[in-house]
């Protein structure tokens, strides 16, 4: 149970700091630690990517 509400936690945290990062609305702090989550793996860049994607296409 736990780690399933550690998940969503984390879950919830990277969207609202990443829609912030594309949306240029980071403070520094914030975007250092996007830009450091990013560097971690390919996985969190095609993250981030999709999640573009579907801002997007949601304008």
């Amino acid at each position: 149970m736990y780690n399933t509400v550690y998940d969503r936690n984390i879950m919830i945290w990277e969207s609202n700091i990443l829609l912030k990062f594309l949306f240029g609305k980071c403070s520094e702090k914030e975007a250092g630690e996007v830009k450091v989550w990013l560097s971690e793996s390919e996985h969190n860049k095609q993250t981030l990517l999709q999640l573009k994607s579907n801002v997007i296409n949601q304008l």
